[in-house]
C-alpha cells in the first residue's frame, strides 16, 4: 500500500470514529417517542413501552452490549488501519535497502492494499449518515448503503498471502455491523417512507438481512468476523425489543439461526 493510500485510510478512519463517537455521546434514550404501541400491547395496563428506534441501537448504544460492540468496531478499523500502514512502512524501507523480494514476499498483505479504497470510502459515507437520521431517512439511508457497500467490497477484496487468498476478519466485523446499521435505516424508511407497520418493515429487512448475510459470509469461508459481528448485534436488537414487540424480537432469533447455520457450515 502506498503512503498517501495508507495515510487516506487512516484519516478515514479518525473520520468514522469521531462522527460516530460524538453522535454516540448526544443525548437520546435509543427510543423513537413518534412510534406508537404495537398491537399486542391495545390491551395493556398502565403507560405501554415505547419501541425501540433501532438505528439509535447502533448509533447511540445505551447498554454495555451494543456499546461494546461499536467499540470493536472502532478497534477492529484502528488494528487494520495501523497494520496497513506498518506493513507499507516495512515495504518501502525494504526497498530503500534495496531487498529483492520474491514472489512469496510480492503477495505480502501490504504489497497490494486494493481495498483502501472502497474502504475509505464507506468510512466517510459512515461518518456522514447519522447526522441525516431521523430528519433525512432516504438520504441516510442511501449514505449507510453506500457505508455498506464499501465494507463489504473491502471484506472480500483477495489478499494475496504466498499462494494463499484470504481475506481479513476485521474488516469483515466492521461489514457485519455496517449491514446491520444499514437494516436498521432500511426499516425506519419502510416505516416512514411507505408507511409499513414497525414489525412489518422490520421483519422484511431481517430477511432481506439474512439472505445477504449468508451470501457473504460463504464467500469469506473461514473468516467469521462478519457473522461474529451480526450474531452480536441481533442478539442485542432481540434483547432490546423483547419487551416492546414480539414479532421483531422472534424475527431476530430466526435471523440469528440462519447465520449461525451459515457459520457452521463454513467452519465444519
Amino acid at each position: 500500500m502506498s503512503r498517501m493510500a495508507a495515510l487516506l485510510l487512516i484519516l478515514g478512519v479518525l473520520a468514522f470514529v469521531a462522527s460516530t463517537l460524538v453522535y454516540a455521546l448526544q443525548p437520546g434514550a435509543g427510543v423513537d417517542p413518534s412510534l406508537g404501541p404495537g398491537p399486542w400491547q391495545a390491551g395493556s395496563q398502565g403507560p405501554p413501552p415505547v419501541p425501540v428506534d433501532l438505528p439509535a441501537l447502533f448509533l447511540r448504544p445505551r447498554g454495555l452490549g451494543m456499546g461494546g460492540l461499536l467499540a470493536a468496531v472502532w478497534a477492529a478499523l484502528a488494528y487494520h488501519a495501523g497494520r496497513r500502514w506498518s506493513e507499507g512502512r516495512q515495504a518501502r524501507a525494504a526497498a530503500a535497502l534495496g531487498v529483492k523480494q520474491g514472489p512469496v514476499q510480492n503477495h505480502k498483505r501490504g504489497a497490494g492494499g486494493a481495498e483502501a479504497l472502497p474502504l475509505t470510502l464507506g468510512l466517510l459515507a459512515g461518518a456522514a449518515w447519522p447526522w441525516l437520521w431521523p430528519g433525512q431517512p432516504f438520504y441516510a439511508f442511501l449514505l449507510s448503503a453506500a457505508m455498506l457497500s464499501g465494507f463489504l467490497v473491502a471484506a472480500m477484496r483477495d489478499i494475496h498471502v504466498g499462494g494463499h487468498v484470504r481475506r481479513s476478519s476485521s474488516l469483515g466485523f466492521v461489514a457485519g455491523w455496517g449491514l446491520l446499521a444499514c437494516l436498521a435505516v432500511l426499516t425506519g424508511v419502510l416505516r416512514d417512507q411507505l408507511g409499513l407497520p414497525q414489525e412489518g418493515a422490520a421483519i422484511a429487512a431481517l430477511l432481506i438481512g439474512s439472505v445477504a448475510a449468508v451470501r457473504v459470509q460463504l464467500r469469506l469461508e473461514r473468516r467469521i468476523g462478519f457473522s461474529l459481528a451480526l450474531i452480536w448485534g441481533l442478539i442485542g436488537v432481540a434483547a432490546s425489543t423483547v419487551t416492546t414487540d414480539a414479532a421483531i424480537a422472534t424475527m431476530t432469533v430466526i435471523a440469528i439461526a440462519i447465520v449461525a447455520v451459515a457459520l457452521v457450515r463454513v467452519m465444519t
